[in-house]
């Protein structure tokens, strides 16, 4: 039976971020600067065929097998890998020979039960504390708006290029728990964490304060995606990463906002000092039912749906806010949208500090009988 994958070794070579030198678009194929012997322009990618070959040191195979060999794993574990980064679902074909066709045999993995809170938070906080943040990211994320305490305090840290599993091994030693941490698994009885997507580590946080997941935003975007999960789904010793929703500021303030994205409601929050709930995602609404019913129990009056300003005139947008609103409603909220006059401003968090610059660093509240940021 033949292979099909769900991707193609276009896609993968801008994975590997790997220097086009000819394109040619016409016939499929692509010259690119070997990562093996370094040569330039001396690899050939074929794309029709989603092979490659290297027509100085000799390497070639097929595309799966390139990723495989430029981070030393399995062609099994780069297929899982590769569609994981661009967010395409496995296609039970190609995964059951990826591995079989470069190695005789096919490999099977067992994932664990996904550990619990307690367990989670302590290995993913070690993990953070042996890692450090690259300036080029700190720089970035203070021109985004936060200050030093701020990152100190939410724990960003860059991916190491290397030294993984070394990493795996002071976790174990400081009596960490791996299995079933998503992000961690065992490959021939040793561990390993997938830490290869160059990026900013994003913790993740609920209403305890405790890391219930961490995301990668990656340095170039794939596919559009500039966010992808740390986890190890299907994988020996691991487990799945889940759409945790992210809380930041006071777990009985009056007033809350609802925003999607992490790092978005992060930036709104230390900018305003405002509570904001953060989803994963403008549809994943399912996680939030334990966290409303603890905001109410808590005190919580007003929540202020704060998704992008495309709510107003993208279809899609619209019909989540409108059922993120009614969701809210149920569970007896005074509710409203927060919306804002320049519509050059995407999110809450652009809005906030546009104002910040412009008004010298004062932060303005939000008039929630308007519906209206002012």
């Amino acid at each position: 039976m033949a292979r099909t994958f769900p991707f193609t070794i276009r896609q993968v070579a801008k994975l590997l971020d790997l220097k086009v030198r000819y394109d040619g678009h016409a016939n499929g194929n692509m010259d690119v600067d070997c990562p093996f012997c370094k040569k330039e322009s001396k690899m050939n990618l074929n794309a029709p065929d989603n092979v490659y070959r290297c027509n100085y040191c000799g390497k070639n195979g097929g595309m799966v097998q390139l990723y495989a060999r430029i981070y030393g794993i399995s062609n099994s574990d780069a297929y899982r890998e590769i569609c994981e980064i661009l967010g395409c679902s496995k296609n039970s074909n190609a995964g059951d020979n990826v591995e079989s066709s470069a190695n005789g045999q096919g490999g099977t993995s067992k994932a664990a039960v996904r550990a619990d809170g307690n367990t989670i938070h302590q290995t993913y906080s070690m993990l953070l504390s042996l890692l450090t943040l690259a300036n080029p990211h700190k720089e970035h994320l203070l021109s985004r708006g936060f200050s030093e305490n701020a990152i100190t305090e939410a724990s960003y840290k860059s991916t190491p290029a290397f030294g993984q599993p070394l990493l795996c091994t002071k976790l174990l030693q400081s009596g960490c728990v791996l299995e079933g941490v998503p992000g961690f698994y065992r490959k021939d009885g040793k561990w390993n964490v997938k830490l290869k997507a160059p990026g900013i580590l994003i913790p993740v946080r609920g209403i305890d304060g405790k890391i219930a997941g961490i995301q990668i935003r990656l340095d170039k975007p794939v596919n559009d995606r500039k966010y992808i999960w740390v986890s190890s789904t299907d994988m020996e010793g691991g487990a799945s990463s889940g759409s945790p929703v992210h809380f930041i500021g006071d777990p009985a303030a009056k007033q809350v906002y609802v925003t999607d994205g992490s790092l978005k409601g992060a930036i709104a929050h230390t900018l305003t000092h405002h509570t904001f709930i953060c989803l994963p995602g403008v549809k994943s609404l399912g996680g939030l039912d334990d966290l409303l019913t603890r905001l109410k129990s808590n005190g919580t009056v007003y929540i202020l749906e704060a998704f992008d300003i495309n709510k107003l005139t993208d279809n899609q947008a619209k019909t989540s806010a409108t059922k993120l609103r009614e969701k809210l409603s149920g569970f007896g909220f005074k509710v409203t949208s927060a919306v804002w006059g320049d519509k050059s401003l995407n999110s809450v968090a652009d809005y906030f500090m546009h104002r910040m610059k412009k008004e010298r660093n004062h932060v303005y509240n939000v008039d929630i009988s308007s519906a209206l940021v002012v």
